[in-house]
């Protein structure tokens, strides 16, 4: 209860803020959309050019390779969408041949190499940007209830939930820029600015 009474007050209090500023949850999330899909795109850019064993080679990180975990940033952004299409209706997400696919499916095809990773992310990043103009500005500070992929319950602001998704995207490509950086392969492709004027 203690913990629901926080969220509560911390809700609140971003509200005061966002109308205090005047901020557009949806005009910023939009911005990280592209932003993403372009972060995304340059970096298989240059896993394209480095070296096709280190990309694969198990380098003992979380998702074993730089190949696992740049799956990982597509397959988790996939499990959103999934899930998203249950709180609201999106035109885009409910018809998806994408999100009817099955994702053990998905995770095998798209790890057989690079290209079908790059296809897989494409689409992904294509869906999400028409799902992310679809979003209502309204529904966005909406708490919303799921379970993670463990079974966990939880309850947050939908917004932030998509703020979240784009901010996973966001670190695991810094983990791979790092794993690239200790091998020598030049990648300084993740900096928001770079692709947002």
């Amino acid at each position: 209860m203690r913990r629901r009474s926080h969220a509560l007050k911390r809700d609140a209090a971003r509200a005061r803020l966002r109308a205090k500023w005047r901020f557009k949850v949806k005009a910023f999330l939009l911005e990280m959309v592209e932003y993403n899909r372009r972060a995304n795109a340059a970096m298989l850019e240059v896993l394209g050019k480095a070296p096709e064993a280190l990309i694969a080679t198990d380098l003992k990180v979380f998702y074993k390779s730089i190949l696992g975990t740049f799956q990982h940033i597509v397959l988790a952004e996939l499990s959103w969408l999934r899930r998203y299409a249950t709180f609201f209706a999106y035109p885009s997400l409910s018809g998806s041949p994408l999100l009817a696919r099955d994702q053990a499916a998905l995770k095998e095809e798209s790890g057989k190499n690079l290209e079908a990773l790059r296809s897989l992310c494409a689409e992904t990043d294509a869906l999400f940007a028409v799902f992310a103009a679809e979003l209502d500005e309204a529904d966005l500070g909406k708490r919303v209830n799921y379970k993670n992929m463990h079974g966990v319950d939880f309850e947050r602001t939908y917004g932030d939930t998509i703020f979240h998704v784009l901010n996973h995207g966001t670190h695991h490509r810094g983990e791979i820029s790092a794993l690239l950086d200790m091998n020598g392969v030049t990648n300084d492709v993740s900096g928001f600015t770079l692709y947002i004027k």
